[in-house]
């Protein structure tokens, strides 16, 4: 056990029972209640209806025991814990601060997200670390984690038997699955692609292959999926496979500039949009491979509103002034180029996310598989609040919220290989929940960490509810407010601690 990992934060019991929950199961099927779960060592032992018809039917009470530790899930609706398959976590402090990892998992826990895909570079053997960690003793606060290896050597070309070992070496630190963004951090052409891909099989990865498609790469979105690559993050190189020759760029287009990049990043859409039938061949040739649609459009919607992702109401309690700082406009750092940001380019991002938004849901209707990751940490993205940000953005796709708790539970789950949470909330499965002061079907808003205000009766007395209220990972029992508590404090000392550092005058 790592020494400097909090012990005792969540809480296990012999046999816990949550009662009147409404239940969704995370496999599309409508809510249900109320419902009671019975949870022991860890499964759910019983999912009963306990309505009167229902009991009538099986002439059955309550099956809660006097001695089991009970929660009072009235009100509230219970979801399978949710999955973030699109993760970096903090492990350096340059990023959040000291202990960025925890903070990040406790936000994360705080929101309901009982397991995370890391897609990080070079941290994969400290992730494991962690995840030994919270298999040792549950009560630490780190999320369940598939860990996909992305740390390559840069800069050099790799062939296919070189590639072939790094799998391999990657696969004895303890990876689940591969993480690549050719053009970017690693330099491989279509034939190194096919052998890592055939690689990671030969070697039980059964989280697969995860590839971002940079524009510099010389891979799109149809080779990559023909390679047997398992999901294609983001947008990159799924419209770039449709279009005839290459994106309409202008001649003075340099893609190392990040502003230019993303500036023009939000014409690939609109471009593609013009051959609609080159765009349906790339979709179902990736749903005929089944290559799984990762979109994370959360992290890219400061391009279609920046000032709205500048006062995101959480920062003041939740961002450490390390992220606040990374944040703000500034050439020499990733993501931060919102310097000379124009309406001219958040009109183009919300025409572009109108299309992207549209060949989704033209993706899921012919057969194809989405899952929901957030990629936090970037582009005024916070870990946890930036998942059920996805869902939203997902629901505004078109999607029916109880498709949305689907892609966020069930699918991950199928798609990481995740067997025994694939069935949601079921008899014998896991106990990976969280349960929700209110209903997120009606309104996901109110799983934010922050809750949300409503008016009682009266229409005049106003309460903050909302939130999720327990996240249960494994049977242990997080309290969801303590941990945001703790990360709440976390925060503020560091920003005492970055006032006292400032005050100090210089020599």
């Amino acid at each position: 056990m790592a020494a400097d990992v909090e012990t005792g934060v969540g809480k296990s019991y012999p046999r816990l029972a949550i009662r009147n929950a409404t239940v969704v199961s995370g496999r599309g099927t409508p809510a249900e209640g109320p419902i009671d779960l019975v949870i022991k060592d860890g499964v759910i032992e019983t999912v009963r209806r306990v309505d009167p018809i229902s009991q009538s039917f099986s002439g059955e009470g309550s099956q809660v025991d006097p001695s089991d530790h009970v929660i009072d899930a009235s009100g509230m609706c219970v979801l399978p814990g949710l999955i973030d398959a699109h993760t970096h976590v903090p492990t350096d402090p340059a990023h959040c601060g000291p202990g960025g990892w925890q903070y990040a998992y406790k936000l994360w826990l705080g929101h309901g997200v009982t397991t995370i895909r890391t897609v990080d570079f070079g941290n994969e053997a400290e992730l494991a670390g962690h995840r030994r960690c919270m298999q040792q003793d549950g009560t630490v606060a780190v999320p369940r984690l598939v860990i996909m290896a992305g740390g390559w050597p840069p800069h050099v070309h790799i062939k296919p038997e070189e590639a072939r070992a790094h799998v391999r070496r990657f696969r004895e630190l303890g990876a689940d699955g591969l993480k690549l963004i050719p053009g970017m951090l690693v330099t491989i052409n279509l034939a190194t692609l096919e052998a890592m891909c055939d690689e990671a099989r030969k070697a039980g990865m059964e989280a697969g292959v995860a590839i971002h498609l940079a524009l510099n790469s010389e891979l799109n979105a149809a080779m990559a999926s023909d390679a047997g690559v398992r999901t294609i993050e983001h947008t990159y190189g799924i419209p770039e496979a449709a279009i005839p020759g290459v994106q309409n760029f202008p001649l003075g287009y340099n893609e190392m500039d990040e502003i230019a990049r993303f500036r023009h990043s939000a014409n690939n859409w609109p471009d593609a949009d013009r051959y609609p039938e080159r765009v349906l061949d790339v979709l179902d040739r990736m749903i005929r491979n089944g290559t799984v649609w990762s979109p994370t459009m959360v992290v890219y919607e400061a391009n279609r509103d920046i000032t709205r992702a500048q006062t995101t109401p959480w920062y003041d309690k939740y961002a450490t002034p390390v992220l606040l700082n990374r944040w703000k406009p500034q050439p020499g750092i990733h993501a931060s180029y919102h310097f000379d940001w124009r309406t001219s380019d958040e009109i183009a991002w919300k025409e572009k996310y109108r299309l992207w938004m549209k060949y989704l849901r033209v993706f899921f209707e012919r057969g194809g598989t989405i899952i929901a990751g957030a990629d936090a940490g970037w582009l005024h993205t916070l870990y946890g609040f930036s998942m059920i940000r996805e869902l939203e953005l997902l629901q505004e796709a078109g999607f029916h919220p109880l498709d949305v708790v689907r892609m966020a539970t069930t699918n991950s789950a199928r798609v990481l290989a995740l067997q025994d949470l694939q069935a949601g909330i079921f008899p014998g499965a896991p106990a990976d929940l969280a349960i929700v002061d209110g209903n997120p079907l009606e309104n996901f808003k109110v799983m934010y960490g922050t809750g949300v205000d409503r008016f009682l009766d009266d229409r005049k007395t106003k309460v903050r509810t909302g939130g999720v209220r327990w996240t249960i990972r494994g049977g242990v029992v997080f309290d969801a407010r303590a941990l945001l508590k703790d990360v709440e404090e976390y925060v503020q000392q560091m920003k005492l601690e970055a006032a006292a550092v400032s005050s100090v005058p210089s020599s």
